[in-house]
């Protein structure tokens, strides 16, 4: 695998780096020979630019820190460039099917746009069968294809939805089999609210794994 220094937010990922013991490299150059996998997820283009590759272990859950930026078509047909600071831990027992729980408290709301192009689309939270707050409600949408409700049901517990109304509203959530993914589009990014990032996504990965 090949790096090269990033240029931003180099001083933010190492830190936390070293405080988890995670190992960072920096700017992902892939090439035909490496044996690097990268980050997938609903931001995945073949114009993706992956800055601050960070790797490790956290509670047991293997974890991909970075921060990822290319170009996104609005529904309004706008490209506009985006940058995302992106965690993905990967679940250790549950599988489950794709889909988006997106944040409405935040100034893009690229989410609906990239759903679109994966043909999810967000579904009417009632339809889930389990008792949903109006806070969530409110704060949240979801994108699933609606075959795949019954399988996810599981997940919307009082706490779970308690947890990120109250706290995470400005984050975008995904899930794609045994891949769990945060987003975030902070610019610059502060050493608090990334670590604020990678707590939640291991707590929601800890979740999952407990209710399935």
């Amino acid at each position: 695998m090949n790096f090269k220094p990033s240029k931003h937010d180099r001083p933010t990922f190492g830190k936390l780096a070293s405080e988890y013991g995670l190992t960072y490299y920096g700017t992902v150059i892939p090439t035909d020979l490496d044996d690097y996998i990268p980050v997938r997820g609903m931001t995945a283009s073949p114009e993706q630019i992956d800055d601050n590759y960070t790797t490790g272990t956290v509670a047991g859950y293997n974890v991909q820190l970075l921060q990822r930026s290319h170009d996104v078509y609005l529904a309004d047909n706008r490209r506009v460039n985006r940058t995302w600071t992106i965690c993905q831990v990967d679940l250790r027992s549950a599988t489950l099917p794709h889909m988006i729980i997106g944040g409405k408290n935040k100034v893009t709301g690229d989410e609906s746009a990239l759903a679109s192009y994966l043909r999810m689309y967000e579904i009417n939270p009632s339809s889930l069968g389990r008792p949903i707050a109006d806070d969530f409600a409110n704060k949240f949408a979801i994108y699933i294809s609606p075959q795949d409700i019954t399988d996810v049901q599981a997940i919307f517990t009082p706490e779970f939805q308690a947890m990120l109304s109250l706290h995470f509203a400005d984050t975008d959530f995904e899930i794609d089999g045994n891949k769990l993914y945060s987003y975030t589009t902070h610019n610059p990014i502060q050493l608090t609210t990334l670590d604020r990032q990678l707590r939640i996504t291991i707590w929601l990965a800890k979740h999952i794994d407990c209710v399935y």
